[in-house]
């Protein structure tokens, strides 16, 4: 995930810039090159995303942070990661292997459910690698290979800085990752090896800001309304129109319905996998970071920058706003099976309990 994370986002990127124009000064520590710091009330830190790993969930955020918690996310410990990176998202395909990515083009794996984590990738390894794999390309004059590799040059001239907005595997060896200016990366070896898909998808260098496994399909949203789904047959994302003009941030669906939001708490729902879509009515303008569908209920709970939790229906068609008694902006959400929802943001992890439907 990931949003409310715009304008952290605007702000991390102008930190990063500075901290890159920085790096010849006697101070500087480049965060790949320090692990996470330990800290004090770590689950109270900014945090950006949650997930369940099996029974443990799992939390990260800034400065390289990621927690665990055994009991429902009543409390939380924090774990041992090799950068100091700010971490936007993760997800666990298995309850013990799990990736977490972020800023400075980094992506972790752990293989004991967030214990401990191993730097898999980070921008400055991914740049040789990315250009040599399109150099090294069988049709290297073929005119989406030299735009891939054009894309490449220009997305990593300034260093390490870019971000990863999100993470999603399908199994323990397969998946991918998304970032702005259009990165999009796959591995089929757990992520041994990663390869840049800049020519594997219908876009243009747009911000791809989320990506998700709904119903069997892997889909990614981002700027200008748009949809990408996976062809797994020409290992290719295709773009689908859904008629909107702003940025989508996340996705969240059922087995019927799949619901993409963002901007300014827009909201647009599809019943066919992503051919047709509509304008779902929101009850709060504030922009939405993420959501999820919850099983348990039937229902879809949303959170915004506002700090309100945005409940809808088994179809997405309706929504209330749950208020927060102190408004912090929230970043993530995941549903427990007792209607508890985990929610992160930039005040930490908090619980929330739905009402009855």
């Amino acid at each position: 995930m990931a949003s409310a994370l715009t304008l952290a986002l605007a702000l991390a990127l102008a930190a990063q810039g500075s901290a890159v124009a920085q790096a010849a000064t006697a101070g500087f520590k480049d965060p790949l090159d320090h692990p996470a710091r330990a800290v004090d009330a770590a689950s109270r830190r900014p945090m950006m995303a949650v997930a369940p790993a099996g029974a443990r969930l799992v939390a990260v955020g800034s400065r390289g942070l990621v927690v665990v918690s055994d009991d429902r996310g009543k409390t939380w410990q924090q774990s041992k990661v090799p950068v100091q990176s700010d971490l936007l998202a993760v997800q666990f395909p298995t309850p013990r292997i799990g990736f977490a990515v972020g800023h400075d083009g980094v992506v972790l794996r752990s293989d004991d459910a967030g214990n401990s984590w191993v730097k898999q990738l980070d921008g400055r390894s991914a740049a040789e690698s990315f250009r040599n794999h399109y150099q090294s390309h069988p049709t290297p004059a073929d005119p989406a290979i030299k735009r891939a590799l054009q894309q490449i040059d220009q997305n990593f001239k300034a260093g390490a800085a870019l971000p990863y907005l999100d993470v999603w595997f399908d199994s323990a060896q397969i998946g991918w990752a998304v970032g702005s200016f259009g990165m999009l990366i796959a591995t089929t070896d757990g992520g041994k090896t990663w390869a840049p898909w800049l020519d594997r998808i219908d876009n243009d260098q747009l911000n791809l800001n989320s990506v998700r496994g709904v119903g069997g399909e892997v889909l990614i949203v981002g700027e200008q309304g748009k949809v990408y789904k996976l062809d797994r047959e020409a290992r290719r994302f295709v773009a689908i129109d859904t008629g909107y003009a702003g940025s989508f941030f996340g996705l969240a669906g059922s087995g019927r319905t799949l619901l993409a939001f963002g901007l300014r708490g827009v909201a647009f729902r599809s019943e066919d996998q992503g051919k047709h879509w509509e304008q779902v009515p929101m009850p709060s303008e504030a922009t939405i970071a993420g959501g999820v569908f919850d099983p348990a209920t039937a229902r879809y709970v949303l959170v915004n920058g506002a700090g309100e939790l945005l409940v809808g229906d088994a179809d997405a068609r309706r929504f209330e706003a749950v208020k927060p008694k102190q408004p912090l902006r929230l970043t993530g959400v995941m549903a427990l099976p007792d209607k508890t929802v985990v929610t992160t943001g930039f005040g930490g992890i908090a619980l929330a309990t739905l009402s009855a439907p």
